[in-house]
């Protein structure tokens, strides 16, 4: 093995707390993958707590992997000896009984095929000897849509996996005493474990267009495959792993919440994670003050933070406990005052808002049931609290929108502006706005599953009609993504099993998307930029999540008429199925 390869995973090692290594003995191994680099996959608290729920298993070993360094690449191109290898103990990823990829984001599935060759993986099924690891899926992106990178493995396991694993290893493990041959194993995972998905098991059938007319069992298992969800949130997931080498550098992420109830018609996580739970007070200031030791440094993560019943209280006991305490984003119509000291008063100065569109028109058909003067005096109450800086999400390119909507995002931010100016007297500096702009991405299970992605072209001009109406404005900065990745990302999270072809070529080209979607004779902006039909079969539709079809059509049209739904009022409405 190079040794250039370990002292990389050596390093990283040698700068945590927390790493578990365990004996393999007797053990079923599991090589935990993020198809991203280190930093990005450590501040993924999904990951964490995966690898905590696989080790906590006395008859598991969970080691990590990660994409390589650019320098490593170099490493593993070069020398044919070599391989990726684990964080825990540099074993090659081929030694391990299963190879397990935690999938967040689309645009990391063209990783997936790397890291299989970098560890002389066959990319398909048929490919890979008995010898080979068995190779599995979960995370966000494949609870959506695994169809895109479905021929690739041999089984997913979708939804909140927390719960799960500890059957899912049950059965495994009794395969492997049995001996079982590889298709048996996967036939006692479908029939067993709930959630688990077995692609070679289902047929898929398309009609002359590429329109999906069919998708069934090959056999007797089930026509949908119900998306797993814990019933609380008790107790809350944290980080398992401490280090300095990420985003959230030593920082404790502590989930105080799971699913968002404000039916925003954009998100994924308001539908796929309904209804929303949250954690109470007690149990998130016991964990915290269980790790007070590693670090005084807390992230409260949830869809929705501000929307937690007693969020004030646990950011103020937080607070009294000596921890510095931040929140991933807050709504700006529920920004308090003690919620906003509490924060100032913990060391906390920077927050993000996420107004999402400019004008009121576009905020009621994309159900962000948010007034301008809620955004103004949201920013206000921050910037006297001594909050200075402040992050606003917006989308372009959302349903309906037009380029005067995109101006009044441009007049929305000066409106802010002008009300920081005059909530800044008497402080030393002004407070700095830093403007996210990103391309919006219709989403499965959303009511914007049937829309099309906005042309690349237009917006790229939507884009400039906001930096041109920004530019020289004193405390205001503005970023925005690529639109081109914004399209990629449609295509991978609307494609269906014909997408995984495109992966492999994209692989095969080194990363060039043209030349790999001319080499198969493939139309992306089939996936990415076609209005679906009300009845179309969706690639993700044998995936039940609760949430009826029906009612994503509903509130499909009710945005369209610019018409505002209610909050999940949980138990007590039954309008899109999840509380039967």
């Amino acid at each position: 093995m190079n040794w250039k390869l370990i002292k990389t995973q050596k390093k990283w090692l040698s700068e945590e707390r927390g790493t578990i290594v365990k004996d393999w003995g007797g053990k079923i191994s599991i090589a935990l993958a993020y198809p991203n680099s280190y930093a990005v996959g450590m501040a993924n608290l999904g990951f964490q707590t995966v690898y905590r729920a696989f080790n906590d298993l006395p008859d598991v070993v969970c080691e990590r992997v990660f994409f390589p360094e650019p320098e490593d690449v170099k490493v593993l191109r070069k020398d044919p000896a070599s391989s990726l290898i684990s964080v825990e103990t540099q074993r090659p990823v081929r030694d391990f009984d299963i190879l397990a990829f935690a999938l967040s984001f689309e645009n990391d599935f063209p990783n997936i095929l790397a890291m299989l060759d970098y560890s002389g993986i066959g990319f398909f099924p048929p490919d890979r000897s008995g010898h080979d690891p068995f190779l599995m899926a979960g995370g966000v992106a494949t609870f959506l849509n695994p169809e895109p990178v479905a021929p690739f493995f041999d089984f997913f396991l979708l939804g909140e996996a927390e719960n799960i694993i500890p059957r899912f290893v049950e059965v495994f493990r009794e395969c492997l005493e049995s001996d079982a041959e590889r298709r048996e194993v996967l036939k006692e995972l479908a029939l067993k474990v709930p959630s688990v998905y077995v692609p070679s098991f289902y047929k898929v059938e398309y009609a002359a267009d590429g329109r999906i007319t069919e998708f069934v069992p090959r056999g007797n298992y089930p026509e949908k495959i119900k998306c797993y969800h814990k019933s609380t949130v008790a107790p809350p997931c944290i980080t398992s792993i401490l280090t300095p080498n990420c985003e959230f550098a030593n920082t404790n992420l502590v989930e105080i919440g799971r699913g968002c109830g404000r039916g925003c018609r954009f998100c994924a996580a308001g539908f796929v994670y309904r209804p929303p739970r949250f954690a109470s007070s007690k149990d998130v200031v016991q964990t915290a003050v269980a790790l007070k030791g590693f670090t005084s440094r807390i992230g409260l993560l949830s869809p929705a933070v501000s929307d937690h019943p007693e969020i004030e209280k646990i950011c103020d006991i937080l607070k009294k406990e000596g921890f510095q305490v931040s929140v991933s984003s807050i709504r700006a119509d529920s920004v308090t005052p003690e919620l906003v000291r509490n924060l100032s008063g913990s060391g906390h100065f920077s927050v993000a808002v996420a107004p999402d569109a400019g004008s009121e028109r576009m905020r009621k058909v994309i159900n962000k049931n948010l007034t301008e003067e809620q955004i103004l005096n949201a920013v206000e109450n921050l910037v006297r609290q001594d909050i200075l800086n402040i992050k606003l999400y917006f989308m372009v390119g959302l349903p309906t929108e037009t380029r005067s909507d995109v101006e009044e995002i441009v007049n929305l931010v000066k409106r802010i502006k002008h009300r920081i100016v005059s909530g800044s007297k008497g402080k030393k500096r002004l407070a700095t706005l830093t403007l996210s702009i990103n391309s919006f991405v219709p989403k499965p299970f959303t009511p914007f599953q049937w829309v099309p992605f906005v042309p690349v072209s237009e917006l790229k001009e939507r884009i400039k009609i906001v930096k041109r109406g920004l530019k020289g404005v004193a405390n205001v900065r503005v970023h925005s993504d690529l639109p081109k990745w914004a399209y990629r990302q449609a295509v991978l999270a609307r494609g269906d099993r014909k997408v995984a072809l495109l992966l492999h070529a994209i692989h095969k080209n080194n990363g060039n998307w043209q030349k790999a979607l001319s080499d198969i004779n493939l139309n992306g902006d089939f996936y990415a930029c076609r209005t679906r039909e009300k009845d179309e079969i969706f690639p993700w539709d044998f995936i039940d999540h609760g949430v009826k079809k029906a009612y994503l059509w509903e509130e499909y049209q009710r945005a369209l008429a610019g018409k505002v739904s209610p909050m999940c009022d949980v138990d007590k409405c039954h309008r899109c199925g999840v509380c039967k």
